[in-house]
């Protein structure tokens, strides 16, 4: 930004707080939110990424400079803001449970798009441990003319591709958010009839192929943990048929939840032939510990505990109570949630027995575990993020590899193989522009190299473009 521009913004948001003493305390908080979307909307002057200082943890230095180039280089006007959800709670970091969001949902980046007041892609990423905390992306478009892109399908693809490492969220949504959306049959037009006919024999062709490896795969996966799960079913219908009878009608009823849930999950497990089952057995598994952890606290007088993730080495010893630094043998240190019995053996110098499976602890069991894990930590009782790097990376490559083999996935790949192969012909021909170099200058506000943010943004917009496409959620 020019040194003008900056001044001016300034003096505007001092002006701003001076204003706010006069408010009521709600809405000085709530103020506080709009001036830092001010701020936010001043730092994207131009198309790219901007990484708030409070969450450049959540991204490296390089990465988000690297994201930032491919932004700016997209055929949208793209602007992304990441930033921690405390700066758009009302409340700030003096909320100490949960977080409520000023802005939510695509109405968020519609506030930053009001404020820059230029068409194209809005995107913001809220930086927290936790949907719960307000950990969530929020993406729209916003045009009175041109195409519209993929900016809704964009959001899902990077949410279950890559959450919850923001900075492969990131890079999936820039690449599809760059394509731009209308229906097939626009590109199979000029070929109707036997084209036609040929293309809906390929798509169909892709589409079964596709299914029968997925298949194939899920039944190797469920051959892995099929015994895992029968052997926690039988498990926990053990337990509950030891369950006590109770003349307490609130006791009474959470028994029958219990039952009616451990129920559940043997039928889904009997029947289970996809990823899709393995996850809600193991969610239900999840939501029935839950359920006997508030049965135990009624019984004894407590307060009904909170939804915690269960114990990081073995999700059959319920839910977690405590968190404790943990090392793994190839990995750094890292806060993990845990049971009783785990924090005193972690307390006394011992390490907890995990969860077993033919490869080691339950977390090396690579893609044939994906399902099961993500039923324990993304289940009905919460959502949080599992604290080993190998699940993520397990479950990134398979989801991608999954995605890759749809059949519009297929098409969109050979798509860009040919514009990247017109491209290179144009400018081997010299009919390719000057791209330029580009300036000194940081990303988020900081120094170091990067794009050169030194043009003035729009100033805002007094009346919205046509919303053309978005969404998001908490993840």
């Amino acid at each position: 930004m020019r040194p003008a521009a900056r001044v001016a913004a300034t003096l505007a948001l001092t002006t701003a707080a001076a204003l706010s003493a006069a408010v009521t305390p709600a809405a000085a908080d709530e103020a506080d939110v709009d001036r830092y979307l001010d701020e936010v909307a001043v730092e994207l002057a131009e198309p790219g990424v901007w990484v708030d200082p409070d969450a450049a943890d959540a991204i490296g230095r390089d990465d988000a400079a690297d994201l930032d180039e491919a932004a700016a280089a997209a055929p949208v006007d793209m602007r992304i803001a990441v930033v921690p959800a405390w700066r758009l709670d009302p409340e700030g970091q003096d909320r100490l449970v949960g977080r409520v969001l000023l802005y939510e949902g695509e109405e968020l980046a519609s506030q930053l798009y009001d404020r820059v007041g230029v068409d194209g892609v809005y995107l913001v990423m809220s930086v927290a441990d936790s949907s719960y905390d307000g950990r969530g992306v929020w993406a729209v478009q916003h045009s009175e003319d041109g195409p519209t892109y993929y900016v809704e399908d964009a959001i899902d693809q990077a949410i279950d591709c890559c959450a919850p490492d923001y900075g492969p969220m990131i890079d999936r949504f820039i690449e599809r958010a760059s394509e731009v959306d209308h229906p097939l049959y626009v590109d199979v037009a000029p070929w109707a009839g036997g084209a036609a006919a040929v293309a809906g024999l390929w798509w169909g062709g892709t589409a079964l192929g596709a299914r029968r490896r997925r298949r194939a795969e899920e039944q190797r996966h469920l051959d892995v943990v099929r015994p895992m799960l029968t052997e926690e079913v039988i498990e926990l219908s053990d337990r509950v048929s030891d369950l006590p009878t109770t003349s307490d009608i609130a006791q009474a009823t959470l028994t029958k939840e219990i039952l009616d849930t451990v129920e559940k999950a043997r039928h889904r497990l009997d029947k289970a032939a996809t990823d899709d089952d393995v996850q809600a057995v193991t969610s239900l598994l999840g939501t029935a510990r839950y359920q006997i952890a508030c049965l135990e606290a009624l019984q004894q007088g407590r307060p009904v505990p909170e939804p915690t993730p269960p114990c990081f080495f073995d999700p059959r010893h319920g839910p977690s109570t405590q968190a404790r630094q943990w090392t793994p043998a190839d990995g750094a240190e890292r806060e993990v949630p845990v049971c009783d019995q785990c924090a005193a053996r972690l307390d006394a110098g011992e390490a907890p027995q995990a969860r077993q499976t033919g490869r080691g602890s339950y977390w090396e069991g690579g893609e044939d575990l994906v399902a099961y894990i993500e039923g324990y930590w993304n289940g009905t009782t919460g959502a949080w993020r599992f604290p080993h790097d190998d699940h993520s990376r397990a479950r990134g490559s398979l989801w991608s590899r999954w995605e890759s083999r749809r059949p519009r996935a297929r098409l969109s790949s050979f798509g860009r193989s040919l514009s990247k192969a017109a491209s290179s012909a144009r400018t081997s021909s010299g009919d390719g522009s000057d791209s330029g170099g580009w300036g000194g200058g940081g990303f988020g506000g900081g120094s170091g190299s990067g794009r050169s943010r030194g043009r003035s943004f729009g100033g805002g917009s007094s009346r919205r473009s046509s919303r053309r496409s978005g969404g998001g959620r908490r993840f």
